[in-house]
């Protein structure tokens, strides 16, 4: 047993942490088909921020680098070393509801409860975070969407990303430092209640850092009352249908507020493979009903307090759909109403799995998930089918499909968020090129001018890579990072630092 080993079982006890071959090849595992397995020297599940506090404290002294991990549902490789060996802290076992404050309208919760568990029990209240989390927050946990701006669970549309959110956070630092941020980086603060007002918005360093300057061990949230009426309805697009999704949500922001709570655009081949058309395996609640369906699909989600404002905001926003191009399905999801079962169902944390193996068991995706204006949202899909044609060899190789858009949706305000990227084979002789193609894309894109979100390995060092920050921006970055943390300790080699 080794001295750090045990340094770290007198912290947490043997039931918490291992040195297992098993538990260390689970915990050096990432969900794309590009970057390699690199197993971490022990795995840690401490149950405090004094916990997480001592091991960093340990870290620092053996030189031992340390990787944060949530719910392990980054798409880039966020959580897991990136330099072989180290600690991975999961933080899954402090996942309790603190304080629900009616009076302030906040929750606070330790960062490793996940999106779908803390929304379970504000739904049961009447409430919600507004932005549900990440479309993976059945096991995404609030940590680590904090950590890179999430969107896409729900809520986007109306709420923007949930960093919006954040009054408080309690950060342990490279060092072992805990830090209260927001309201709470006073002590005479009792009930956090707002982030703003107390001098520089520290908190804002931790927010979307990807896990390279703190640990998130809790987290105050913004919550919302649910409103008691909703409206859920689902379209087919004619062609160029991604314009036409442009020019409704465009209009649609240029209305103001019509208690959009959600919209989602896919693209014609993204239905189809939603429907088995591509690969039999494939299984959607709704395929059924878009059999034969060669169009893209528009939805949006609506909410509103009374049903008179929900029918009179509803007409504005179905007569911009229709002038667009836009053909209502059903009401029903027998009958096609995605949007219906999205709000309704929990689809909000399912719906973005879908293609998931969409050509062949065992796939799995290299994600290159950004935000963009939605004006530009038609012109970067085209530069991503010239991409296509410009890497046909390599992609016919590698064997990757989905090289462009999967899907679009409405974030805050004037911006959306495409879902594009590939989904291939982890095969170790396909990796290589897998990561090429998958490096380049993300490269072209920043170019682009895409913002990216989800930033792990390969995508916070692609945008390095690409020269998409300039030099006071990035030797600022840097110099924050060597003052937090002098040893390299915390998520070494995230945007090559």
């Amino acid at each position: 047993m080794t001295t750090l080993y045990k340094a770290i079982e007198d912290i947490v006890g043997s039931k918490y942490v291992s040195e297992d071959d098993f538990v260390r090849q689970t915990y050096g595992k990432s969900i794309d088909a590009a970057l390699p397995e690199r197993w971490p020297d022990v795995v840690v599940r401490p149950g405090s921020a004094d916990e997480v506090s001592q091991i960093l404290h340990i870290a620092n002294r053996h030189k031992a680098p340390v990787i944060p991990r949530g719910g392990a549902c980054d798409l880039s490789g966020g959580s897991k070393p990136i330099e072989a060996g180290g600690i991975v802290i999961d933080l899954t076992r402090m996942n309790k509801i603190i304080n629900i404050d009616e009076q302030t309208l906040t929750v606070t919760a330790q960062a490793g409860i996940t999106w779908a568990q803390l929304n379970g029990v504000l739904f049961e209240k009447g409430y919600y975070t507004g932005n549900l989390g990440p479309g993976s927050g059945l096991s995404a946990t609030i940590g680590g969407g904090l950590s890179h701006h999430s969107v896409g669970g729900g809520g986007g549309a109306k709420y923007g990303s949930c960093t919006q959110h954040v009054v408080a956070l309690q950060v342990v630092l490279p060092q072992g430092d805990i830090v209260q941020t927001g309201s709470n980086s006073s002590i005479y603060v009792k009930e956090p209640f707002c982030r703003y007002g107390l001098g520089p918005d520290l908190c804002a360093m931790f927010l979307g850092d990807q896990g390279l300057l703190g640990v998130k061990t809790e987290a105050t949230l913004e919550i919302f009352p649910k409103p008691p009426f909703h409206a859920a309805k689902t379209f087919t697009l004619k062609e160029p249908s991604d314009v036409k999704a442009a020019k409704i949500w465009i209009a649609w922001r240029k209305k103001g507020d019509l208690g959009i709570y959600d919209s989602q655009y896919w693209t014609p081949l993204s239905v189809q493979g939603l429907t088995g058309v591509l690969v039999p395996a494939v299984n959607f609640p709704i395929a059924k009903a878009w059999k034969g369906l060669n169009k893209a699909i528009f939805f949006y989600t609506m909410e509103g307090e009374t049903q008179e404002e929900l029918d009179s905001k509803q007409k504005i926003a179905d007569k911009i759909v229709t002038e667009n191009g836009g053909e209502a399905l059903g009401d029903t999801m027998e009958k096609g109403n995605w949007a219906k079962w999205h709000y309704e169902e929990n689809g909000h944390w399912q719906n973005f799995h879908a293609l998931w193996g969409c050509i062949g068991p065992g796939s799995m995706p290299m994600s290159t998930e950004h935000h963009l204006p939605i004006h530009r949202f038609p012109e970067v899909n085209k530069k991503l089918t010239e991409w296509e044609t410009k890497n046909m060899d390599k992609l016919t190789k590698a064997g990757p499909a989905v090289q462009g858009l999967a899907m679009a949706l409405l974030c805050g305000h004037t911006t959306v968020e495409m879902d594009c990227g590939l989904v291939g084979w982890p095969d170790e002789d396909k990796r290589e090129l897998n990561y090429e193609l998958w490096i380049d894309q993300i490269k072209m894109l920043a170019k682009e001018g895409m913002v990216p979100y989800m930033m792990g390995e390969a995508v916070s060092r692609a945008v390095v890579a690409a020269g998409a920050y300039p030099g006071p921006y990035y030797d600022l970055l840097r110099s924050i990072k060597r003052t937090l943390d002098p040893n390299r300790i915390l998520s070494p080699g995230k945007f090559y630092l």
